[in-house]
C-alpha cells in the first residue's frame, strides 16, 4: 500500500487507474476503499485537505505563488505546468488524458496524502437491541463488515468522502 502512497489509516491519494495500479488495488481491496470521484469532490478535497511538499515539509495550499514555484515548468515536458489551484484540480481530474499524464505524475509527487476523518456513528447507530431483554445496549466497538465500506465503490465514493471530510 505504500507503493500507492497510502501510509496511514484514513489516508487518501489520487492514482491513475492503469493496469499496474488496478492489480495492486485488487490485491489490497479488503483494506482500502476506491472509486471514481467527481470533479466537485476532487475540488472539495484539494481545497479543504490539500497540502504540498516543499523541502520535505507539509505546506498548506494558501497561494498560487507556491504552486507556480513547485509546478510552474516541468522539465522535459512540452505540456505547460500548473500555475494555480484550478490547474491542480483539472490535472487530477483529467489524468486519463495522455497529454495530462506527465503533469498528473508531478502533481501527485508534490501533493501530500489527504488525511480524512474517521467515519462517525450516531448514538442510534451505536446502540443495538439486546436479544434477551430488548433493551438498548451500547456497542463497545464498531467493525466494518466485509463488503461494507471497503473495495470498489464506483461513484458512491463521493458520498463516502463527503462524510469523512
Amino acid at each position: 500500500m505504500s507503493e500507492l502512497g497510502i501510509r496511514k489509516i484514513n489516508n487518501a491519494v489520487f492514482v491513475r487507474a492503469d493496469d499496474d495500479v488496478m492489480k495492486k488495488l485488487i490485491i489490497c481491496k479488503e483494506y482500502i476503499t476506491y472509486g471514481y470521484p467527481t470533479k466537485k469532490m476532487v475540488n472539495e478535497l484539494v481545497r479543504k485537505r490539500g497540502y504540498l511538499r516543499k523541502g520535505g515539509k507539509k505546506e498548506p495550499i494558501t497561494n498560487n505563488v507556491l504552486i507556480e514555484e513547485l509546478l510552474g515548468d516541468i522539465e522535459g515536458s512540452s505540456v505547460p505546468g500548473c500555475i494555480c489551484l484550478e490547474d491542480i484540480i483539472d490535472n487530477i481530474y483529467n489524468c486519463h488524458k495522455s497529454d495530462a499524464n506527465e503533469v498528473f505524475q508531478e502533481v501527485r509527487k508534490v501533493l501530500w496524502p489527504f488525511m480524512l476523518g474517521s467515519l462517525k456513528e450516531t448514538i442510534e447507530d451505536a446502540n443495538i437491541a439486546h436479544d434477551a431483554h430488548g433493551r438498548d445496549v451500547r456497542k463497545k466497538n464498531t467493525m466494518v463488515v466485509k463488503g461494507g465500506y471497503v473495495g470498489f465503490m464506483a461513484s458512491e465514493i463521493n458520498e463516502y468522502i463527503k462524510a469523512l471530510i
